[in-house]
């Protein structure tokens, strides 16, 4: 139901669902994962397709993984279907601005949310969890608004943990980027020779910092360290789906912290797919900053729906989400004749 709630908040035509295969890539290697690939693509033949059910990439896959499936799907059937999975190379039926969506998409909700605050994101500075894609691009664009990051958390392989590394004037991406494997784990020793301090892996959420951005995985912040969340922090943007608990949602709360949900703040990503299920349907393909401008539009309209119904009615931002995405599914059940 999740990504249902997704869809229908951002007002797109898609409905939901979740799927994947349980296994650890680092072990893998690039031959082992194209088999997994072929193999999933030939047990779910018969039930995906362009206009039946359409995957994308989640976490610990990519543009690579995308096309195996594709590729491995029109050959059982015979004919071309570019369209039966996004989140592939661009010339190969992707769409540009698909690597940079999540990421985009959390940032432009997080700049509705400072205007409303009547704050100049130059003026702010964030700590993220995670270095994945979600974060890294989420990273990079609000950096452009003029914002400053000052902490980011990453997964360590060799040590079967996560670290936080801390540089106060800021950190920079295009180190990160050159010290950071495929899997976004930054290597601890040489970000130590870059001056960052390298610190427990939730040390990112105790921040003296404006914004919160977990960017990781489900159930990240607690009953246990959402009370370690510094009082300057104003706005908590969920790039992950599922990080916060029901515990830490009420501490959030009382602490007055505004919070722009999960299946809103990271519906970009569901949002460019979409744009490019439309374009491999139309076979006609949108430059780089015709999409972004269509995923800022979507993104943006979407949050003022949610930000204006939580005014308008004194609710917490993520019941707002949720009262507007069930209304949109009940009405469309309601009016095919369902309920």
């Amino acid at each position: 139901m999740w990504m249902t709630w997704k869809c229908a908040v951002v007002n797109i035509p898609l409905g939901g669902g979740k799927g994947g295969v349980i296994c650890d890539p680092h072990h893998l290697s690039m031959k082992e994962q194209e088999q997994i690939c072929r193999g999933y693509a030939r047990q779910m033949a018969k039930n995906i397709g362009p206009l039946i059910d359409v995957p994308a990439p989640d976490v610990m896959t990519n543009a690579q993984h995308m096309l195996w499936i594709l590729d491995e799907f029109e050959a059982i059937h015979g004919a071309k279907y570019p369209g039966v999975i996004t989140g592939k190379p661009v010339g190969m039926g992707g769409s540009l601005g698909r690597t940079e969506a999540t990421g985009y998409g959390v940032i432009y909700t997080v700049r509705e949310a400072l205007k409303d605050m009547g704050i100049n994101p130059k003026d702010t500075t964030a700590s993220v969890q995670g270095f994945g894609n979600v974060a890294q691009y989420a990273i990079q664009l609000y950096q452009q608004l003029g914002g400053k990051v000052i902490c980011v958390s990453s997964w360590d392989q060799q040590d079967q943990c996560s670290y936080s590394f801390r540089k106060i004037s800021g950190v920079s991406l295009d180190e990160l980027w050159k010290i950071t494997d495929k899997f976004g784990g930054i290597d601890k020793a040489k970000a130590i020779e870059l001056g960052y301090e390298v610190l427990a892996g939730e040390a990112w959420i105790e921040q003296d910092v404006d914004i919160l951005i977990p960017s990781a995985i489900e159930n990240q912040v607690r009953g246990d360290n959402a009370v370690k969340i510094s009082k300057q922090v104003k706005i908590i943007a969920e790039g992950a789906n599922g990080p916060t608990t029901p515990e830490a949602d009420k501490i959030i709360q009382e602490k007055g912290i505004f919070m722009i949900p999960d299946f809103l703040a990271n519906a970009g990503g569901v949002t460019c797919s979409y744009f490019e299920q439309v374009q491999c349907n139309m076979n006609y393909y949108w430059e780089k900053d015709e999409v972004l401008s269509k995923l800022d539009t979507k993104m943006t309209s979407a949050f003022h729906s949610v930000s204006d119904l939580a005014k308008k009615r004194n609710m917490y931002m993520r019941d707002a989400a949720y009262v507007i995405s069930i209304n949109r599914v009940a009405q469309a059940c309601k009016d095919r004749g369902w309920v």
